[in-house]
């Protein structure tokens, strides 16, 4: 795991790291387990979310402090128990508003993708 300057502690409680930072993206990693399953034995949606929103602020924040303003994610495959997740994030339009997306995969499919936009302070 990097020295990465933010603290996410409900995200590190429940099993998600970030691996990987530069100026323009982000790595988060997390491996489903029984506690991340909803009432039909998949993983539960908010927690994908999550992974998705801890690589959007490790990309944002990497040179001063922002807030997200909006995000969206389409759920595309479910993702099961035992599932290695890996969430790549990069910023597109970079600014006092930037800009990113990003998607969530396992080895052989993708989970979801994301976007959003955040507010540097």
């Amino acid at each position: 795991m990097i020295n990465w300057k933010l603290k996410d502690i409900w995200a590190e409680n429940n099993g998600m790291t970030v691996t990987e930072t530069t100026d323009t993206s982000a790595t988060t990693e997390m491996t489903v387990d029984q506690r991340h399953l909803n009432g039909v034995g998949v993983c539960q949606g908010g927690v994908l979310f999550t992974l998705a929103d801890l690589a959007m602020a490790a990309v944002t924040n990497q040179n001063s402090k922002s807030v997200s303003t909006d995000a969206n994610i389409r759920f595309l495959a479910p993702a099961n128990e035992g599932d290695h997740l890996v969430c790549h994030c990069r910023i597109i339009k970079d600014g006092r508003l930037p800009v990113v997306e990003g998607d969530i995969r396992t080895t052989e499919k993708i989970i979801a993708t994301f976007g959003g936009r955040d507010y540097r302070l």
